[in-house]
């Protein structure tokens, strides 16, 4: 083609030109790989058009056309190669970003996310992004709704069996009282917003677009105070936090202590530190201890800290994000996601209460955020922290291995001793005459003893609801949900049979659905039966529950927190979501009504995750100058969960647990991959299931891997759904993992539907 090509005057010789040689009629071919959000692992290279060719770099968001439709994705390599024909390429549609809003080190991130996962890299960059960076138009107002003026008790009532879903939505807004954001209200009730926007139409609701307001926990403070010197244990774990900084070295530390140690000053030591060298820090708690209590200790300290969490608005995130991404040397403090905040020159990671399963992502990418909080450590050289009383065993072992340097802390701050531990058991123990029956005459003593000098209590079951349980005596059977394989459980305040999968309700029912005998029994009990009998019993006591069904919005458990803390309730009753995170001085009393709950769940983390939760819930009590003391109740007296959490024994307790994994080959001492399919017919979730299974056997030739299945999950239903699933085990040192795990993604990118998800390092078999 005449014209295309510009004649060069000379060959290169032996004085080249510093310019590039410059091709006018079509340009230098340029080439941009893009990662997109989609569950394929590979990237798409789009033609660079000449006029942003300076201007497009690694880690810059762009706009491109994907098979007819507009799609967002990031830049993560740029050449001036390509397999592709230069004729068949697509050029960028738009370039969004002035300069990269993913540093190389996320992007680096994501990579790893990406392999270490099983998912495709745009997938994980789309987990780095905020949500008002994933569209090209930020949103800049949030959607609310509330009750409408006058709307009551007539109009819920004519809505109850005719429209389900709307009388759901219109008397969750009448218990709220108030606004809330309509995608939180949705997300709440596992509901699209087509029953509120029908409540809209009809008058019954306000739906408007609102500017977002700011986020409380920016203002939230403390009166937390430096202690006048640190413990001797304290001051040999920052000595070594502070030695790895000076290095700028990366190196990972557990840090153990009990309960009321002092955790948080070491932490605070470090992050200090690290800020007089000019180096940012990110610090991840669990979401339901991410309370204006905790946000207050780092501000206390530090004047820049910024906060991110998942109740923000879309917009307060972004806003937040690119403050952080400008901001210089920070305090980044938030849930699991907060570890891909883009702080410049990381300098320490801290992830407290690392147990918590919490940390892991429930959809994809499946990622672990402690193990992304090492390996973001690595890539900055920077020093990671896990702080736990009770560490995970996968973190416990790799310090006893030395892969973690293993920092203690065994008692608590000031000499305060733990609080001794009663252990009652129910099937002995005189029982109060409550309907119940859940309630020991010890534990009643303990309760009025609190309440007669004044002082507070907490009372921990981790069920919601009434009941869990109604059973026929007629037919033997249970009362269970039609659309999940799980009981309904009644809840008295509402009337309501609910089911806490699918959030499918139904009447409260004097008769069998399957036998119609007048036979139910309303068995065992939940938070709300615990408040109502302790109401009955303690007259004058002020008593609130704390769960999802009362702390709807986080102002909601805001404001129970700062009543508690004033003195304003005597006893607080709660599920998890009392269990962590909080520092009150007068409660001296801790009742766990039910140690049992989650002992006996067909997982082989249960008896950790019991003795982790006794030991947390424990840990409420004792940490003022007043005496603390624990009282559990439970059926199992003799299980080593609980008589080692009986005596603070966690290195007892762990010794012995991970003996038994590493007979069985279980983490830490394998890995595993789960391998899940679900799908509304279930011949085709079980034939999906067979075929990968057997398609794996036929390929896996190490004989240290064990392939389990497939069966039914667990729960075998949920949300109308069947489930199976397959388990992968291998051992934790070698290759024969990574092997696997390849093999597993090539086969599950050939299945059809119902296309299998594959979860790496899974924290919940059920």
């Amino acid at each position: 083609m005449a014209g295309t090509r510009r004649a060069r005057a000379a060959g290169p010789g032996l004085f080249p030109s510093d310019e590039p040689e410059r091709t006018p009629d079509v340009g230098v071919l340029r080439v941009a790989s893009v990662a997109l959000n989609r569950p394929v692992r590979r990237e798409f290279t789009y033609l660079i058009p000449d006029a942003l060719a300076e201007r497009v770099v690694p880690g810059v968001r762009v706009a491109v056309d994907f098979g007819g439709l507009r799609e967002l994705g990031v830049v993560v390599q740029v050449g001036g190669e390509s397999d592709v024909p230069r004729a068949k390429l697509k050029p960028l549609a738009k370039l969004l970003d002035a300069e990269p809003l993913v540093s190389r080190e996320l992007v680096g991130l994501a990579r790893w996310i990406a392999t270490e996962y099983a998912c495709s890299w745009g997938e994980a960059l789309a987990a780095i992004l905020p949500a008002g960076l994933k569209s090209e138009a930020g949103h800049r107002r949030v959607t609310t709704i509330r009750l409408a003026e006058n709307v009551g008790a007539r109009e819920l009532a004519e809505l109850e069996t005719t429209q389900p879903k709307q009388h759901r939505v219109l008397r969750t807004l009448m218990e709220l009282g108030g606004a809330i954001e309509l995608r939180d209200l949705c997300r709440q009730l596992n509901l699209s917003d087509a029953p509120a926007r029908t409540l809209a139409k009809n008058g019954l609701v306000v739906i408007e677009r609102v500017e977002a307001a700011r986020d409380a926990l920016e203002f939230a403070k403390s009166g937390r105070t430096r202690p006048e010197r640190l413990t001797e244990r304290q001051r040999v774990a920052v000595e070594a936090l502070h030695g790895a900084l000076a290095a700028r070295e990366h190196k990972g530390f557990l840090l153990e202590g009990v309960t009321g140690s002092g955790k948080t000053e070491v932490y605070l030591e470090a992050i200090e530190r690290a800020l007089e060298l000019g180096r940012s820090s990110i610090v991840l708690v669990p979401e339901i201890a991410l309370t204006p209590q905790t946000v207050g200790w780092f501000r206390s300290r530090f004047e820049r800290v910024a906060v991110l969490h998942s109740r923000m608005t879309d917009l307060q995130r972004l806003d937040m994000w690119l403050s952080i991404a400008h901001g210089g040397p920070m305090v980044v403090v938030g849930a699991r996601s907060a570890i891909f905040a883009p702080v410049s020159d990381l300098g320490v990671v801290v992830v407290d209460e690392e147990h918590e399963p919490s940390f892991k992502q429930g959809s994809t990418p499946r990622y672990h955020a402690r193990d992304v909080a090492l390996e973001r450590a690595r890539l900055s050289n920077a020093v990671c922290v896990l702080g736990s009383a009770t560490p995970s065993l996968e973190t416990w072992c790799a310090a006893r291995e030395g892969k973690l340097g293993h920092l203690r802390l065994p008692e608590r701050a000031g000499g305060k001793p733990l609080p001794p531990v009663e252990v009652l058991d129910l099937k002995s123990e005189r029982l109060a005459s409550t309907p119940s029956r859940l309630f020991s005459v010890r534990l009643i003593e303990q309760l009025r003893a609190v309440l007669d000098r004044k002082e507070q209590a907490i009372l921990f079951l981790n069920r919601r609801g009434f009941s869990p349980v109604l059973w026929c005596s007629g037919c033997k059977e249970t009362v269970r949900c039609k659309r999940c394989d799980v009981t309904l459980v009644f809840h008295r305040r509402i009337q309501r049979l609910v089911c806490h999968l699918c959030c499918e309700e139904l009447p409260a029912v004097q008769s069998c659905p399957t036998c119609t005998k007048p036979a139910l029994r309303y068995l065992s009990a939940g938070a709300e039966r615990i408040e109502q009998e302790l109401v009955e019993r303690f007259e004058g006591a002020r008593v609130q529950r704390m769960d999802s069904d009362t702390m709807r919005r986080r102002e909601d458990y805001e404001r129970v927190l700062d009543a508690f803390g004033r003195g304003e309730i005597d006893v607080l009753v709660g599920t998890q979501m009392i269990a962590k995170g909080l520092d009150f001085p007068r409660v001296t009393l801790v009742g766990i009504v039910s140690a049992d709950s989650a002992l006996y769940l067909p997982d082989f983390r249960a008896s950790e995750r019991t003795f982790q939760l006794i030991a947390q819930v424990a840990g409420r009590a004792g940490r003022g100058e007043l005496a603390g003391r624990i009282v559990v109740q439970t059926h199992s007296p003799q299980h080593s969960a609980i008589v080692r959490a009986s005596h603070h024994d966690f290195e007892g307790f762990a010794k012995a647990e991970s003996e038994l994994r590493a007979e069985l080959g279980y983490p830490p001492y394998g890995r595993l991959m789960r391998v899940f399919f679900e799908d509304p017919s279930e011949p085709k979730v079980v034939q999906a299931a067979r075929t990968f299974a057997d398609a794996l056997r036929a390929r896996v030739t190490d004989p240290t891997t064990a392939l389990l299945g497939p069966a039914p999950a667990p729960i075998a239903m949920a949300r109308g759904r069947f489930r199976h699933h397959l388990l992968i085990k291998t051992p934790r040192v070698g290759s024969a993992f990574a092997a696997v795990r390849e093999l597993a993604i090539e086969l599950a990118e050939q299945a059809a539907a119902p296309r299998p998800t594959l979860d790496v390092d899974p924290v919940s078999l059920l």
